[in-house]
Parts: C-alpha cells; sequence; structure tokens
C-alpha cells in the first residue's frame, strides 16, 4: 500500500484506512480547502455503504475507486452487514498547476517540521 502511495503522481502524502461498523453515520462535514482531491477505495464490507457529496448520493462498491472534492459538504452511512473499511488517500487538486503544487507542498512541509 505505501509503495503503491508513494507512486502515486500528485500525491497529497496522506493516506488512511477507513473502517466503519454496520449502523454507523458519519454526521455531514466539509474540508478546510479545495486544493486537494479524496480519493475512496472500498476494499470489503461496501455493501449498504452510501456517501453523499454535496446533493449527490452513491452507493460503495467494492474496487469501485472515486474522487471528490471533500471541500464540499458530505457525509456517509454504513448500514450493512460486516465492517467496510475503504483506503482513502488525497491528491493534489487537477486544476493547479505544478507549480502552485510545488508552492502549496513547501508549505505543507514546513508545518509539519
Amino acid at each position: 500500500t505505501s509503495s503503491l502511495l508513494k507512486a502515486l503522481p500528485r500525491s497529497y502524502h496522506h493516506a488512511f484506512f477507513s473502517a466503519l461498523t454496520p449502523g454507523t453515520h458519519i454526521l455531514k462535514h466539509h474540508g478546510p480547502t479545495n486544493k486537494k482531491l479524496r480519493v475512496h477505495l472500498p476494499l470489503i464490507g461496501a455493501a449498504g455503504s452510501e456517501l453523499r457529496v454535496a446533493e449527490t448520493t452513491m452507493q460503495c462498491k467494492e474496487g469501485a475507486i472515486f474522487a471528490f472534492d471533500d471541500s464540499f459538504e458530505h457525509e456517509a452511512w454504513h448500514r450493512g452487514e460486516s465492517t467496510r473499511i475503504v483506503l482513502v488517500f488525497d491528491v493534489w487538486h487537477p486544476d493547479l498547476t505544478d507549480r502552485e503544487v510545488q508552492f502549496f507542498s513547501y508549505l505543507q512541509r514546513s508545518r509539519m517540521r
């Protein structure tokens, strides 16, 4: 997983595994900026899982990757019967130029020190 994420073009260098047990509802929220896209890759237990981004609600399917701008309001439900595991990672927004990505990456690295 680590090698795959490192090989991604324009990686934002932020990833995690999300586990939702049946009956979980992640309340509506939004990210702080639109400089990145959030990518979901449902791995197991996706049946009965939904994600709403703005006005669009989608059914999650194992192995079906999708990306969204998490600066839009979004929320998730898991009404399935087994724990849902999703690989979540971020990539720089495709509308940013390489120079803008370089600048924001510099700021991000500086903030982490």
